[in-house]
């Protein structure tokens, strides 16, 4: 099988990118070459989420989508203890980042789960999501302390709203003091999944210049 999952494109990477890779580099340099594309995660955004797995001691890691934030995530973890699971709607690139993870020997921190959209209860418009049973099975354990929505892919027209169900569906998975982090913000659907997550989940979220979002409960906000 293929991998399909990177998508073809310019990375509109701003100063606040270019001053990441400095700080990114002790993780890059633990590995060989990831692929970087438009749908990656942006440098400035990773070192948002390093900085809040290190600062905030997070170990329960789900991420939604998967590629180089999961390896360097992986990595990261490894070094200080931890665990990450992520989600994958495209098949051939949950095999192709499992066997990243696997040949850097990081099958014990990450593992990517292959799991199809199908329809769900939380989602707009129709809109499908990942299939419950992969859900149940990947967020199943102890609580999750970082959510990272990254996933499914929301950029085509009609899909803006596709990321939605994120936080509704693992709601109940959280821990109390968890932290929900949504990338792609400078996106209109991305910036509504935001206005209803807050009207409707009791989390408040930071904007910031790196392209994400940081979400925490408001009572924890402050």
């Amino acid at each position: 099988m293929t991998a399909t999952r990177p998508e073809p494109g310019t990375v509109a990477w701003t100063p606040e990118d270019l001053h990441a890779w400095p700080v990114l580099r002790p993780l890059l340099d633990l590995g060989g070459y990831l692929p970087w594309s438009s749908g990656a995660m942006r440098p400035a955004g990773l070192v948002d989420v390093c900085n809040e797995i290190v600062l905030g001691a997070r170990g329960r890691v789900l991420e939604l989508g998967s590629g180089a934030s999961t390896t360097l995530l992986a990595r990261l973890l490894r070094t200080r203890g931890g665990r990450l699971d992520a989600l994958e709607h495209d098949g051939g690139w949950a095999t192709w980042v499992t066997a990243q993870l696997a040949g850097e020997s990081l099958q014990d921190v990450a593992a990517v789960t292959h799991a199809e959209l199908e329809p769900s209860g939380h989602a707009a418009d129709g809109l499908p999501w990942y299939a419950a049973d992969a859900v149940a099975r990947v967020a199943g354990g102890p609580p999750v302390d970082l959510l990272i929505v990254d996933g499914p892919p929301a950029c085509a027209p009609g899909m803006g709203l596709a990321r939605l169900p994120a936080l509704p569906a693992l709601l109940h998975r959280l821990s109390a003091d968890a932290v929900v982090v949504l990338d792609d913000i400078a996106r209109g659907g991305e910036q509504e999944v935001l206005t209803r997550w807050e009207r409707d989940t009791g989390f408040a979220f930071e904007r910031r210049p790196s392209g994400i979002a940081v979400g925490r409960r408001a009572d924890r906000s402050a």
